[in-house]
């Protein structure tokens, strides 16, 4: 394989898509569910948040990102950031 191919594959970023179907995005689907609701794309609230589209496909596609960064989406979203711990029963 050529040198050029290699970066070509390397430079592609993660194909993540916003849509109401199932996804793999478990930890973060409350951030989509409210992104659908209020009709702002990845594009536009990476803009809001003040990162690169690309960093904010990433932390959908791993499904992970830092509570910093949740809350800054929050408040890009203007919602309430609200974490709960429960019980499991044994």
């Amino acid at each position: 394989m050529e040198d050029t191919e290699k970066k070509k594959r390397k430079r592609r970023p993660p194909k993540v898509t916003l849509c109401e179907s199932k996804s793999k995005t478990v930890r973060l689907r409350p951030v989509v569910d409210m992104m659908l609701a209020r009709n702002v794309s990845y594009s536009e609230l990476s803009r809001r948040v003040g990162i690169k589209k690309q960093t904010m496909d990433t932390r959908f596609k791993k499904d992970d990102c830092k509570m910093s960064a949740l809350e800054k989406m929050a408040e890009a979203l203007n919602c309430d950031l609200v974490w709960t711990f429960e019980k499991v029963a044994e």
